[in-house]
């Protein structure tokens, strides 16, 4: 038969929530600001922990998961990166093969007109100008908007770049940031079973008529 178990409120130690008894969590740069404590809340009000204790081993998990997340950002940002140089170079080469075809072309249209060759004025390539148009298709690439990304892929297949073949190189040599990444997921991954089977053998032992504890 289960017995009552007895729960102490946190305002018995001065608390509105056991929650204050942990650290306060400060935001970091990078972060989507204010994020934090909704999905914080979110998760807390799916595990409903009953007992400081679980508010405990529930802030270690609601922590794991966010760090999971944030570790995925990041993985994310470098492959984002890498595709970015990537597209960036490519344009370049391109814009400036248009260039050098253009200056040949204004240097056969000088000499045909039989002027000298010291008043030919050779425009300098705008490298500045190409790494931004590059850096431009790169983002339309990665649009939100699924019509402008399409748009935006056309353009990256019209330069001789197969989309799916950047993507895969871009893992390939995106390098340690990508990898470094990949292993902190996999490590934090371990971390959230270990800790969610604890969290659960507590809930499993608790009595029935537990009562959740807010906050």
């Amino acid at each position: 038969m289960a017995q009552d178990l007895t729960i102490t409120p946190p305002s018995a130690f001065g608390l509105a929530h056991f929650a204050d008894l942990l650290p306060v969590r400060d935001p970091i740069v990078g972060e989507e600001p204010g994020s934090f404590e909704g999905f914080r809340s979110g998760l807390m009000a799916s595990l409903v922990p009953a007992t400081p204790y679980e508010c405990v081993v529930a802030e270690n998990l609601v922590s794991i998961e966010w760090e999971l997340l944030q570790q995925q950002r990041m993985r994310d940002a470098g492959l984002r990166g890498a595709i970015r140089r990537s597209i960036r170079e490519a344009v370049v080469e391109k814009m400036k093969a248009k260039h050098e075809a253009d200056l040949d072309e204004a240097w056969d249209r000088h000499e045909a007109a039989g002027l000298p060759d010291e008043e030919f004025v050779e425009t300098p390539f705008d490298r500045e100008g190409a790494e931004d148009a590059g850096d431009a298709l790169a983002a339309r690439g990665m649009s939100r908007d699924p019509e402008e990304e399409a748009s935006a892929c056309e353009e990256v297949t019209a330069l001789g770049m197969d989309p799916l073949e950047v993507m895969a190189a871009a893992y390939r040599t995106a390098g340690s940031p990508v990898t470094h990444h990949d292993a902190k997921l996999r490590e934090l991954e371990v971390r959230r079973r270990e800790v969610k089977r604890d969290f659960d053998g507590l809930q499993r032992a608790r009595p029935v008529e537990a009562t959740v504890i807010e906050g």
